[in-house]
C-alpha cells in the first residue's frame, strides 16, 4: 500500500499542476482597434489608417445618425472602391463617395458629414466627378453624403 501512495502522490501533484495550467486564464491580448475613428480626423502623430480607405460599416446600427470624416488632400491614386450613387454601401470609402457625390475634390479634400441609412435592395453604378462607382445587390447598411 505504501508503494501505491508513493506513486499516487507524484501523479496527483502532476494532475493538479496540469489542471491548473489548463484552467489558467490565457494571457490577455489587446483587441484590434482602429487607430483613428471615422468621426474624427486621424491624429497627425499617429500612423493611422489612410482616411481615404475608411468606411462607415462600424456605424451600421446607428441609422439616422451623422458622422464627420476628415479627408485630407490627396491624388487620384488614393481613392478607394465605392458601391452606389447618392446612397452608398456602408463598406464604401467615405472620402471617395464624397468626391463622387460632389461634396469635396480629391485635390482639396475637406470635412465630410454622412448620414447612416438602412440597407437597400440594390445600388446603382455611375461615373460622377471623375469617380466611377460600382453596382451591387442587397446590402445591410448604407450612408449618404449630407455635407457639401
Amino acid at each position: 500500500m505504501t508503494t501505491h501512495r508513493r506513486l499516487l502522490l507524484p501523479i496527483s501533484a502532476l494532475v493538479v499542476l496540469l489542471v491548473s495550467a489548463c484552467s489558467a486564464p490565457a494571457a490577455a491580448t489587446p483587441e484590434a482597434t482602429p487607430e483613428a475613428t471615422p468621426t474624427t480626423a486621424p491624429a497627425a502623430s499617429t500612423p493611422a489608417a489612410d482616411p481615404w480607405q475608411l468606411n462607415a460599416a462600424e456605424h451600421r446600427s446607428e441609422v439616422g445618425q451623422e458622422f464627420t470624416y476628415d479627408c485630407p488632400p490627396a491624388d487620384e491614386s488614393r481613392t478607394d472602391t465605392i458601391w452606389g450613387t447618392d446612397v452608398y454601401t456602408d463598406d464604401s470609402s467615405v472620402c471617395t463617395a464624397a468626391v463622387h457625390a460632389g461634396a469635396i475634390t480629391v485635390e482639396e479634400g475637406g470635412e465630410v458629414t454622412i448620414e447612416m441609412l438602412p440597407g437597400e435592395d440594390a445600388y446603382e453604378a455611375s461615373e460622377q466627378n471623375g469617380i466611377e462607382s460600382s453596382s451591387y445587390g442587397p446590402w445591410g447598411g448604407s450612408f449618404a453624403v449630407v455635407s457639401d
